[in-house]
């Protein structure tokens, strides 16, 4: 509604000033009887005053209309701004909790690799020497049926 205001209003001053851009005013006092020097409009006091009056009201309105614009802009920017940075506060804390959880993970599994070393090393070598002997044995076996041919 405040707009559409200033617009009728803005436009109003814009057409009357354009209409007599080319004239220079004039301004004389006139006493009651007597004629006038010039064709236009007469104005009496009180109607001049309106005049000045709702020239300043518009300048006012005008400059609390932008304002308010800038104010609701600037407002506006900043939920932004602070939404952005509320989302950012919440993905580095959700960063960190799964950072922390892995190496939590990481440092629970190398102390369980740790307390349980491979506790079967004796079997691994005496699977290996068998393997070895086995190995021999075959090898020698062949060797001795491929000089009998």
């Amino acid at each position: 509604m405040l707009k559409k205001i200033s617009t009728i209003v803005v436009m109003l001053m814009l057409c009357a000033s354009s209409a007599y851009a080319n004239e220079t005013p004039k301004i004389t006092d006139v006493a009651k009887g007597q004629k006038v020097p010039f064709a236009g409009t007469l104005l009496n006091p009180a109607a001049a005053a309106q005049l000045i009056a709702e020239k300043e009201n518009v300048e006012e309105q005008c400059s609390l209309s932008k304002a308010y614009i800038e104010n609701k802009e600037k407002a506006r920017c900043d939920l932004l701004i602070n939404t952005a940075n509320a989302r950012l506060d919440a993905s580095k804390t959700t960063l960190d909790t799964i950072l922390a959880i892995k190496d939590e993970e990481i440092t629970r599994l190398n102390t369980l690799a740790l307390e349980q070393p491979n506790k079967h090393t004796h079997w691994w070598f005496a699977g290996g020497l068998v393997a070895g002997i086995v190995t021999s044995v075959v090898i020698f076996y062949a060797a001795v049926e491929i000089s009998h041919e």
